[in-house]
């Protein structure tokens, strides 16, 4: 942690979008579900810029409380969702007893985190778990994470490689300019897929879960949250934040 990440940090901010429905529209039982996807993005206001998006998420929330009292067979929808690679792991560590979302009132599933490659390095990975930590923990829930590179997630791999696209808006200036950049492009994609070594993709990743507070759940691709790195890391901050504001320009 150092002045440089802290200056960065301060100027990001995560839009969330959920998305919710009281009645079922594909699958039964559905209405349990809450479905988020955002952005994550750098202000620029001394610039006098619109944000610039540097990195998106995916997560979903499954109300387990209210699908008790409605009787719902939770095995049965996370199998009607199976195609997706974080709910098949899910089913798939619910019949081997690794977890049991029963013991749960909330599931917070994370199922992607994607940034650019020039912001891989400066902690933004924590700043987006911390949001989540601020916004979701309670001991009642469980908050997952899938750990896997998205070059081996099916869905993943297509979304971002053959459908998505990265809005730039800069205005500065009166001057409005918008650019529609191909994701893979964007965040620097093929260069991950380059690299042939599925073992070493997967330690980095799961080094970078390890770092923000997850656990691995058995031999699968979920990991497990625990808090207990993120309030460490909250409390760094606040002392940072004080020693910078006591020594000012001469504090590096």
């Amino acid at each position: 942690m150092n002045r440089t990440d802290i200056n960065i940090w301060s100027n990001l901010t995560f839009k969330t979008r959920a998305y919710r429905k009281n009645y079922d529209l594909i699958t039964d039982d559905e209405n349990i579900i809450t479905e988020y996807d955002g952005t994550v993005s750098m202000l620029r206001i001394g610039e006098k810029k619109s944000p610039l998006i540097i990195g998106e998420y995916g997560f979903s929330v499954w109300n387990i409380e209210l699908g008790k009292m409605l009787g719902i067979d939770f095995n049965k929808l996370l199998f009607a969702h199976r195609i997706e690679d974080t709910y098949d792991e899910l089913r798939a560590a619910i019949a081997n007893s690794l977890i049991d979302v029963n013991d749960y009132r909330k599931v917070v599933l994370l199922h992607s985190l994607m940034l650019r490659a020039d912001v891989r390095k400066h902690g933004i990975s924590e700043e987006f778990v911390e949001m989540i930590y601020r916004d979701f923990y309670d001991e009642n829930n469980i908050i997952i994470a899938l750990v896997k590179p998205f070059q081996n997630n099916p869905i993943d791999a297509d979304y971002y490689f053959e459908r998505k696209s990265v809005i730039i808006n800069d205005v500065s200036c009166d001057v409005e300019n918008v650019d529609k950049i191909p994701a893979s492009e964007y965040y620097s994609l093929k260069e991950l897929t380059n690299k042939d070594d599925r073992e070493f993709n997967e330690y980095k990743l799961f080094s970078v879960a390890t770092r923000c507070g997850f656990s691995r759940i058995g031999g699968s691709y979920l990991f497990k949250y625990s808090p207990d790195k993120t309030i460490e890391r909250l409390i760094d901050k606040v002392e940072m934040l004080n020693k910078i504001n006591q020594h000012g320009d001469n504090f590096k």
